[in-house]
């Protein structure tokens, strides 16, 4: 009986394939030019103005990484929701976000899936998007007072005059749960 069971799983749920080598690896060259124009482009500037290093680097913790990866898919399979990809957004902790004081002020990275809507790629918010209607994240920062406005430098502007003024009004208690994950340890700063 045993044996059988083992089969029926092993038919129902087959192993998934072995990963193959993805077409994204960097040589080191590429790396190290990278890293050369970002030293030579943005240090010195970014020091310059915030008076210290920001984050360099934002380490997650792979099996919790993992896990967000499953869980993401898992619910975008039960909704019937294509994912297209991750999107990394910058972002900085303050004394309220931060879950280490050392990483007040520095920049770090959220992270949430992206999937076609309407034509164009963009971060969604999975756990808000249903079957009929997927939840783009900058429709749902906008419900809750923050005005998306990255696609171009004139929605930028537009954003910069309202923010503030958002900011005051804002009255919306906005605790419920997002798709959007973070919890990273960045460095600097030096331990």
């Amino acid at each position: 009986m045993k044996k059988l069971l083992q089969r029926f799983f092993a038919f129902v749920c087959p192993k998934p394939e072995d990963p193959t080598q993805p077409k994204t690896l960097l040589t080191y060259t590429k790396i190290i030019n990278m890293l050369r124009e970002y030293d030579n482009r943005r240090r010195k500037l970014i020091v310059e103005s915030l008076g210290f290093e920001d984050t360099r680097m934002n380490i997650f913790d792979f099996e919790e990484f993992k896990n967000y990866m499953l869980y993401t898919e898992k619910v975008a399979n039960e909704k019937g929701i294509k994912l297209k990809g991750i999107s990394f957004i910058k972002g900085v902790y303050n004394e309220e976000t931060a879950h280490d004081t050392r990483f007040v002020n520095y920049e770090n990275l959220l992270y949430t899936p992206t999937a076609i809507v309407n034509g164009k790629e963009v971060p969604i918010d999975i756990l808000k998007s249903t079957s009929n209607h997927i939840v783009t994240l900058q429709e749902i920062l906008e419900k809750h007072g923050y005005e998306w406005t990255y696609d171009s430098k004139e929605e930028l502007q537009k954003q910069v005059q309202k923010q503030a003024f958002k900011a005051m009004v804002l009255t919306e208690n906005t605790d419920d749960l997002s798709g959007v994950g973070n919890l990273s340890h960045i460095k600097p700063p030096k331990a």
